[in-house]
């Protein structure tokens, strides 16, 4: 699924709901047909995005939970959205989340939306050969913005190869679109791009990959399911949030095991153009990168605190979360996802 130059798409602040279906009390433990719940979400979906996405509106409300989706272009307007009570159940990335409560906000972790990335890091090899030269004076590293997920996972690869951050320049550049233009047009000599756009950057020129996440990293943690922690306190909303995790995790096992099923998701949900027009070969070759590659989407959801733990160096690394103690296991729920695993079987 290549997106060569293309920008993600600005977010319409829109309501998305998918409609009840009948037979919810065939599942134990599952949510009353009358169940509604507020996701808010980012208003961009790439592959990797759509079978989790397909989960809340079509395996949900087989289970009696109807998912009212809303999205918002910024990760930072999904966490307020979520914080401040108009929204129920979030999105987002983890980074955001464990800074939001280090300044006092109650907000938990209780799965993952999906795992690893579909992002590489890129060099220009006529400036880098080895991590150390991203030292140069003459070097820039572009970024979406400072402290955010594209510096986390830089600083990662690049701290293990024993580099000097005080000598390494960042560029706040933006999405990956931006990023890849900044890349072609030599402004950055290294930045962070999705592993579908690297093909057509290597015909215009020496770069390659330095860095995968999944290999990295065994698990990178992308976006993450959350809520506030008063609302998950509450009997009936964790049924809800069952329900929720019970339907990501039958999009995933039903995405792994059949591409039908993906593609399904993919022509519904992706907001990208050339979604329509894409050859049933590439789109398959892309599902089998993430299906079967990379392992985007677990049948357990692989939501465990010590994959969020072995993150936390580079996270206070690029000052994207304060030095002070962090308490995990009070930011993180596994009995969501616990729940939901032992009733599916």
């Amino acid at each position: 699924m290549s997106k060569h130059t293309m920008t993600r798409r600005e977010a319409l602040r829109l309501i998305a709901g998918a409609p009840l279906a009948a037979g919810a009390a065939g599942f134990p433990g599952a949510a009353s047909a009358a169940d509604t719940v507020k996701c808010i979400n980012l208003g961009f979906a790439l592959g990797i995005h759509c079978p989790p996405t397909q989960g809340l509106t079509d395996e949900c409300p087989k289970l009696g939970l109807q998912v009212e989706m809303q999205r918002f272009q910024r990760m930072r307007d999904v966490l307020q959205t979520v914080s401040g009570g108009t929204g129920e159940i979030g999105v987002a990335e983890p980074i955001l989340l464990l800074r939001g409560r280090q300044a006092g906000n109650d907000l938990v972790m209780f799965g993952n939306f999906y795992l690893h990335t579909t992002l590489v890091v890129v060099v220009n090899t006529d400036s880098i050969q080895t991590w150390k030269d991203l030292e140069k004076p003459e070097v820039t590293v572009g970024i979406n913005s400072q402290g955010d997920i594209t510096q986390v996972m830089i600083i990662g690869g690049f701290l293990k190869a024993g580099g000097d951050l005080s000598k390494v320049k960042w560029a706040d550049v933006g999405g990956s679109g931006t990023r890849l233009r900044a890349l072609l047009a030599k402004r950055v000599q290294a930045t962070v791009v999705h592993f579908d756009q690297v093909p057509e950057i290597q015909k215009t020129g020496n770069y390659k990959v330095i860095l995968v996440p999944h290999r990295e990293y065994d698990p990178w943690i992308n976006e993450v399911v959350f809520a506030r922690g008063d609302w998950l306190k509450n009997e009936a909303n964790r049924r809800k949030a069952v329900a929720f995790m019970k339907g990501i995790l039958i999009a995933s096992r039903k995405a792994n095991a059949d591409f039908g099923y993906f593609k399904t998701a993919f022509v519904k949900h992706a907001t990208l153009k050339e979604k329509d027009t894409m050859p049933e070969a590439q789109m398959r070759a892309h599902w089998r990168s993430l299906a079967q590659e990379i392992g985007v989407w677990p049948a357990d959801n692989a939501f465990r605190v010590a994959n969020i733990e072995k993150l936390l160096p580079y996270y206070r690394s690029a000052k994207a979360i304060e030095e002070k103690p962090l308490d995990l296991a009070a930011a993180m729920d596994l009995g969501i996802v616990a729940q939901a695993l032992k009733e599916l079987g």
